[in-house]
């Protein structure tokens, strides 16, 4: 599985995400959000990030999890002819029970040794991918509900990565200075991470473990 994990949006290596997504469509994940009740808002920014990837070259498709939560069988069907996964930031929380419910984390996992598939987000969209959801607690609310989502906390990451991600680290978005606390919490525990500024992006893949292209952390 190839990996394109940027902090905010798609970030400064398009050109990189553009190849890795040569001939693929994007399905594309935006359930970290459903905490917010304007579905309208939501739309626009569903509609703005299908645009951004266009502008890529990426032809791509809405996938929302709650379709799912009680289909497992179908969403499989539906992931079978997509080559691509692009997943959106918000609460890492609400998208790690969105992924469980819908069973789109079996699906990914399940997918590790796949050399053609593409798994890019940004975000909650990354760190839902380390071992664990302990650190990112400290940006994110971990009690976050919405409609359909009565499920208690999950604190298992997927475990697609064997390290953690801080994104937002020392820049203007509103979220970069809690991003602090979760740097010190992984130093505390000794757990390996990388911070990433927006704008920056790890590229790697899950054969070799090891980012392809990176900034210090």
């Amino acid at each position: 599985m190839h990996l394109y994990l940027s902090s905010y949006l798609i970030g400064d290596q398009g050109h990189h995400l553009a190849h890795l997504a040569r001939g693929k469509t994007a399905l594309v994940v935006s359930n970290a959000l459903d905490f917010s009740n304007d579905s309208e808002r939501l739309r626009a920014g569903m509609g703005r990030e299908i645009g951004r990837l266009a502008d890529l070259g990426i032809a791509a498709d809405p996938l929302d999890l709650r379709d799912y939560f009680a289909s497992h069988g179908i969403l499989s069907e539906k992931l079978a002819a997509a080559g691509m996964l692009w997943v959106l930031g918000g609460n890492t929380f609400l998208l790690r029970k969105a992924m469980h419910l819908s069973g789109l984390d079996q699906w990914i996992q399940g997918k590790v040794d796949d050399k053609h598939f593409l798994y890019g987000g940004y975000s909650a969209g990354v760190c839902v991918l380390s071992p664990s959801l302990r650190g990112i607690h400290l940006a994110d609310e971990p009690e976050a509900q919405s409609h359909g989502y009565e499920h208690p906390t999950l604190w298992e990451g997927l475990g697609i990565i064997d390290y953690y991600i801080v994104p937002h680290y020392r820049c203007d978005h509103f979220e970069s200075e809690s991003m602090e606390a979760v740097v010190d919490y992984y130093r505390e525990h000794d757990l390996p991470y990388r911070a990433i500024s927006d704008g920056e992006v790890i590229i790697a893949d899950t054969h070799n473990r090891e980012p392809i292209a990176a900034p210090n952390s």
